[in-house]
């Protein structure tokens, strides 16, 4: 994971822990965000900004570095000035490797509320691909933790039964976009998944609209629509089957 991508990982976590409509989070992932310093004058750039709803200037901000070294007391000091800068009235330093014993002494004698935390890349690969799952489905939060999960599978190879799991309780609309996302993006994965979910799933819908989408992108053979309606025991479901 390259430091741009952790830097969105650490911007979702911040999104889902102070949520709309009473916060809202900036930057958006795709632009640096900048804000003036009130003693510099300055543009000092955000790694992540959380406002209040209504207000101009944001009470928390976040550094994230994505470092093998340690965060020594240099490092805290220097964000604790960058923190008075901006006038936030919380600073995290967040990394990925680990601080010095100083570390956490030098920030509990701050003048300002900070805060130090560890975010491994692992635990950041995570909240990545839960906000992609934002991403996919906007509308409904609720199920992004599914989404994020099943397409970090399905793009390292994950057999399709666990890829299914993660999906299992997704809504109807969610699922479609996550599959069409899936053969935008991966769409050799994307195929087995299917054809797993065609042959192999338990639930007559989830076969139909799986075959379905194989159909679309031109991979529903002949043996796996037989299979598909040997499955089937709903005659007009066959028949919508054989047409496909």
């Amino acid at each position: 994971m390259d430091w741009k991508r952790y830097e969105r990982a650490i911007v979702e976590k911040f999104r889902r822990e102070f949520p709309p409509p009473h916060f809202w989070v900036e930057p958006s992932g795709k632009d640096n965000y900048h804000f003036t310093g009130r003693h510099s004058g300055e543009k000092r750039q955000l790694d992540v900004a959380v406002f209040r709803r209504g207000a101009d200037a944001p009470f928390l901000v976040v550094d994230a570095k994505r470092w093998r070294t340690p965060i020594d007391i240099g490092n805290v000091e220097s964000f604790i000035s960058f923190v008075d800068d901006v006038g936030a009235e919380i600073g995290v330093l967040i990394t990925s490797s680990r601080f010095t014993k100083a570390a956490p002494r030098r920030a509990a004698g701050a003048p300002v509320s900070i805060h130090l935390e560890v975010v491994g890349a692992e635990e950041a690969l995570a909240w990545d691909w839960l906000g992609l799952g934002r991403i996919i489905f906007p509308q409904d939060w609720a199920y992004h933790l599914h989404l994020g999960q099943a397409l970090r599978s399905l793009e390292e190879g994950g057999s399709p039964d666990i890829i299914s799991e993660a999906l299992e309780e997704v809504p109807f609309e969610e699922w479609e976009a996550a599959v069409n996302f899936a053969i935008g993006q991966q769409l050799s994965e994307a195929r087995l998944y299917l054809e797993w979910v065609a042959t192999m799933h338990h639930d007559d819908g989830w076969r139909f609209n799986a075959a379905r989408h194989l159909a679309e992108i031109g991979f529903l053979t002949e043996s796996i629509r037989r299979r598909v309606i040997e499955l089937e025991a709903d005659p007009e479901a066959r028949a919508l089957i054989t047409e496909l």
